[in-house]
């Protein structure tokens, strides 16, 4: 994966299932100890008709992504993610706003994700789009021989769409 001009605008697209490889790389280059393994997992979910989400491209180059699982009335963010060499550049937001209004498309009345505790920067991100925190997982994830605890958040969609 090349490096995107930080000057370049981001676009975001819905095609999911089309973009695998570019979704594996760009999983790879943000949490480099995950194995390929786990990111075919991820992109195998995007074939299924409850997963959505869109991708990031900055110069036509994918750098982020967000998928979701829809399930009943609510849907879950599985994976948020952009590419080192792309972020602080708004993209995260671009996503997820992404996702809260393909998931108002859905008619879903809330989405609900896990965050690592020590995670500020992304916390910041979904509490300013009104995320709330309503519980906690302990131990949720493994980093070497620690683990993190998830803070479960919520945000609630507007009905009548």
């Amino acid at each position: 994966m090349g490096m995107a001009n930080k000057s370049g605008k981001a676009e975001i697209y819905l095609q999911l299932a089309e973009q695998s490889a570019a979704i594996e790389g760009v999983y790879l280059s943000a949490y480099p100890e995950k194995e390929i393994a786990e990111a075919k997992i991820l992109t195998r979910l995007t074939k299924s008709k409850a997963v959505y989400g869109a991708i990031a491209c900055l110069d036509a180059e994918v750098v982020g992504f967000i998928i979701l699982l829809s399930s009943g009335e609510s849907a879950d963010i599985l994976e948020i993610c952009v590419a080192p060499m792309a972020q602080n550049n708004g993209i995260g937001k671009m996503l997820l706003t992404a996702a809260i209004e393909l998931s108002i498309a859905r008619k879903l009345q809330k989405i609900i994700l896990e965050v690592a505790e020590d995670n500020a920067i992304a916390q910041q991100l979904y509490r300013r789009a009104d995320f709330r925190e309503i519980g906690r997982r302990q131990g949720y994830y493994q980093r070497g021989a620690r683990q993190i605890d998830a803070l479960v958040m919520e945000k609630q969609l507007p009905a009548g769409y």
